[in-house]
Formats: structure tokens, sequence, C-alpha cells
């Protein structure tokens, strides 16, 4: 009988933190976002569990406003004590700040509709020996093949309530699993990785077999020299191609002429086998059925048959052109900027099996993965980055031999707009934001490498 490993705040309490704050507040409106996190961790190495560990943490998230002057403040101690002193901080600030004529308000009273699938109980009830025992099918594989594998199993759940003076009450939890590994031999690696919000659907065997099938096929890799070849993209590195769709479709982005959307909205601008939507609610994937500022989600189409569609918005982008939000406010953090964001991004698949994308390609480059791609000018959408644990060299349609990783250089935009074929299956993984992608495969009719590696 499973217990529940992950703790689930009650609705009830939520509001009373909220509430205390919005009675406490001496300011004109007032703001509290509270997100509740918690994850269970089951790492290994080595083809053996090393590390079990869980997180638990709650942050209240106060913004206050008198007039245009506002003012913020954090803390994840929810005492009734810590709660009035983050407030009277944020209260303190909003009075030093010059007056924000932007400044669109806060959002007032709003009807959600549930998302059921978004909360998983067996995903709430998982625990570290259900994790164990996906992971062993993983280590097993790799050691019978004389492989190494390390990775880490994750299961969580987020929670986000948002409370305001005017009115709003928005709550939502939801779960999400995601096991990720990489097999090595000492000249070789293989990948593999899934997303669900529901952990029993994470299949330890399958992605076993998988990536040790990859680190065996790797072994002995040769140099190719650098310049532009045909590509078939697994899931994994298209997936980490849509991020940088995400911030791109943002208005505030489009409007400010930093996204290669600026000017071209409606035009044919990729492949017209290429739809990506963003629907946050869609629950194939993480759902969601509101933004950071409590606005309801909203599907959005990006690229309809290879034609732009309409940017995201949040309530400071749409009030500014006299429309309304479209529900995509991205809260930000430390590391990324607040605004809009699509950040559920979707590639709708096409007709072609595996094997009839490889079937496809006379001589090019099979590319598993893409790691640590860097983004060297959003308005040409041009990125740099390394293939990794698994790359291939084909010719008639058969993977032919091993390459050692290279660098790549070249626009997304050019990716999608030299598209030849699109996989029937697709992959959901985590994204930067937060959220999971879902792609497709998709064979491509060159992408740019730039320079090689000894490994």
């Amino acid at each position: 009988m499973h217990t529940t490993t992950h703790r689930l705040q009650d609705e009830a309490a939520l509001r009373a933190i909220a509430d205390h704050v919005l009675q406490a507040s001496r300011a004109e409106a007032t703001e509290v976002v509270l997100t509740g996190h918690t994850s269970h961790l089951t790492r290994f190495a080595n083809n053996q569990v090393h590390q079990n560990v869980a997180e638990h943490d709650m942050q209240v998230r106060v913004r206050v406003a008198f007039g245009q002057r506002v003012g913020e403040a954090s803390t994840n101690d929810t005492s009734p004590e810590a709660l009035t002193a983050a407030l009277r901080d944020a209260e303190a600030l909003a009075l030093l700040q010059p007056a924000d004529a932007e400044f669109p308000g806060f959002t007032g009273p709003q009807a959600f509709s549930p998302i059921p699938e978004a909360l998983d109980a067996g995903t709430l009830g998982c625990e570290a020996v259900d994790r164990a025992a996906a992971v062993g099918h993983v280590c097993r594989q790799a050691r019978a093949r004389d492989l190494v594998a390390a990775g880490a199993f994750q299961t969580g759940l987020r929670q986000r309530a948002i409370a305001t003076s005017e009115g709003l009450w928005a709550h939502h939890a939801g779960t999400f699993a995601h096991l990720d590994t990489v097999v090595m031999s000492d000249d070789s690696s293989g990948w593999a990785a899934d997303t669900h919000a529901d952990a029993r659907r994470i299949d330890g065997e399958a992605l076993g077999a998988e990536a040790v099938e990859k680190a065996e096929r790797s072994r002995r890799p040769q140099d190719l020299e650098p310049g532009e070849y045909p590509v078939l993209l697994e899931p994994y590195a298209v997936v980490e191609l849509l991020g940088y769709m995400g911030r791109a479709f943002g208005a505030e982005d489009v409007r400010e002429g930093r996204s290669f959307l600026s000017g071209r909205l409606g035009e044919r601008l990729v492949h017209p086998a290429i739809s990506v939507v963003d629907d946050p609610r869609d629950p194939a994937g993480l759902a969601s059925p509101f933004d950071h500022e409590g606005v309801p989600a909203t599907r959005r189409v990006l690229f309809d048959a290879g034609v732009a569609g309409a940017p995201v918005y949040d309530r400071r982008a749409a009030a500014r052109e006299g429309l309304c939000s479209t529900g995509h406010h991205f809260g930000g953090g430390a590391f990324w900027k607040s605004g809009p964001l699509a950040a559920h991004l979707a590639m709708q698949p096409g007709q072609a099996t595996h094997d009839q994308l490889l079937a496809g390609m006379e001589r090019g480059v099979y590319v598993t993965r893409f790691h640590y791609v860097n983004q060297l000018d959003a308005r040409r959408t041009l990125l740099t980055g390394m293939t990794r644990d698994g790359t291939f060299w084909v010719e008639n349609g058969r993977l032919v031999r091993p390459l050692r990783n290279m660098r790549f250089t070249h626009a997304w935009l050019d990716v999608l707009r030299d598209v030849e074929a699109v996989g029937a299956a697709q992959k959901l993984n985590l994204n930067w934001y937060g959220g999971a992608s879902r792609a497709p495969a998709l064979r491509v009719g060159r992408l740019r490498f730039t320079g090689k590696t000894t490994f």
C-alpha cells in the first residue's frame, strides 16, 4: 500500500496564509502568490543508487501597490510574523519606487476549469522503492553489457495559489515525474529520458534499453570534418530547439524588435509540415489552468502549416496594445526575465515512422540530443551547441558508424524551414521554464557543423 510522500497542501490552509497578508496590508492593492514545491529524487551512478533526497518548500511572494508605485518581497517562512514582515518590506519598497506608468494592476476574479489529469495519485504515492525499481532496470542492463549507467529519477508536486485584494483566488496542484540516464563506456555514451504527470508511465526498462543500445552502437567513434550536412534529429534535440521559440513568441520581445517574429506576423516562415501550438491546459503535458498572474491559460497557435501566428501576452504587454492577456505571464526568477512566454509547446506529429525517416536519408548525421546550447542572436535565431550521447553517420538509410561529437552553429528557424519529413511519434520532456514540451523527430536538409571534438 502506497503512502502519500508528496505533501499536498490543503487549499483552505493556503487561503488562510493569503488572507492573513491581504487583511494586514496597508497598501491600496495587494497580491499574494504562494508556490509550493515537493520533490523526491533518486540519483544513481556506477550502476547503483547512491542518493535519495527530498525537498519541501513553500515560497510566499507579496506585491503591493500605492497607486502606480509597486514593491515586492518574498519569504518561505509562513508564520504570521514572517508573513507580516515580508508585507511590511514590500510596502516600504513600494513607497521608495517611482511610479510605473504601465503597471496594469492586479488580476480580479477569474473562472477556471479544473484539469484533473494534472494531479496523479500514483505520483503522489511514489516512494523511493518505486523509483529504485525503475532505476534498477537501467543499471542491470548497463552492467550486463559492461557499461556504466548514471542519472536521476525525480517525482514531484507543484502547487500555486494566487490571491489579490481585487477578489482573485486561483489554486492549482500538479504532479510530474522525470527519469533521465546516460550510459557510458570508455569511449561512448547513450541517452534516454522521459517525462509524465503519472510516474507509473515512466518505463525504466525501455529507457535503459534505449540508452544501452546507443552506448553500444557509439563505441569507437570517428571524426567528421566540419561542414553542412543533412541531419535526423531525435525528439530530444527538437525539444531543445523549441525552448528558444517560447521567448521569441512573447509579445514584449516582438514589440521591441528582439524576436524573429517582429514585423513578420502571418508570413510563412518555416516548412508547411511544421505546426506548433502552446497549450498550457493540455493534459498530455504538465498542465496548468492559469499563469503566474492568475489569468486563465489559453491555447495559442504559433505556427500553422508553417505560417507564423500571433504572439502570447501577459497583462502588461496586452494593455500596451489594448488587448487581453492570453494567460502567458512567466514569473521569472533569479535567472529568467519576467514577461510573456510560451512554455507548454507541442510540435504536431507527421506521418513518418522512425525507420522511414532514416530510410529517406542518403548521407548525413543522426543526432540524439544537443548539449550546452546558447543563443548567439535572438533576432536571427542563431544558436551554437554540441551534439551528445549518440551521434552517427548515415548512409543509404543506415547508421554505418559512430561519430565524435561536434559543435553546430545554425539558426533554429532555418532548421524548421529546411525540414524534409516529420516523425509520427512525439516525446515529452522537461524544458527550462519548469514546464514540458512535446516534439517528434525531424529529418532536416542541412545543419552547419563548425567544429569537432576528441570525444
